[in-house]
């Protein structure tokens, strides 16, 4: 499972990354303005601001009673460059494995000669899914566990948030032979 126990820590990654850059950008920020433009609580933010300032990568200054300025120290600018390289490295990671997956699924639908296809899921996967199929002569729509799936030849879960939900929200309305889902997202497929 080590994409989904990596999703707190890359988010968490990703803020950072944002909230050290906007540091950068703008030292003058407000935490709350901040925090609404990172889709963030506000107390959250402040966490994340204690959290830099602790490790040294950021110092505040007091200009006002009520405002503070931030500068990223020179071990800030270092540590965001080095997350800056991780996430980039995890992102075409996950790039090269979701395509090797689909890639090799969609060979199995290729071998079956199916070409209309249905992603369960909106998102990067399903994005990787279609450009994959843009190479091939099949047709992919993205959908929901909802949709009927009768007029399409084969089901690709492509739902990075529930995988495992949206399985088994579909598992007893396909067969089984037809319902595919990439390694990467640990689906059990265990029928009850």
């Amino acid at each position: 499972m080590p994409t989904f126990q990596n999703t707190r820590e890359q988010t968490e990654q990703k803020v950072m990354v944002q909230l050290l850059s906007e540091i950068e950008r703008n030292p003058s920020f407000t935490q709350r303005g901040l925090a609404g433009e990172l889709g963030i609580a506000l107390g959250l933010m402040n966490q994340y601001l204690k959290r830099c300032i602790t490790k040294g990568w950021v110092r505040a200054s007091q200009i006002s009673p009520r405002r503070i300025t931030y500068f990223l120290t020179p071990q800030g600018f270092s540590e965001k460059s080095l997350m800056v390289t991780d996430y980039l490295s995890r992102s075409m990671a996950f790039f090269r494995d979701a395509r090797a997956q689909c890639e090799e699924i969609f060979e199995k639908c290729e071998k079956q000669r199916w070409k209309k296809i249905a992603l369960v899921g909106a998102g990067d996967l399903s994005d990787i899914a279609q450009l994959v199929a843009n190479s091939l002569a099949i047709s992919v729509e993205i959908t929901n566990a909802a949709t009927d799936f009768e007029n399409y030849d084969a089901i690709i879960i492509t739902d990075v948030v529930n995988p495992q939900k949206t399985y088994d929200d579909i598992k007893e309305r396909v067969e089984d032979s037809r319902l595919f889902s990439p390694v990467l997202l640990h689906i059990s497929r265990a029928r009850s």
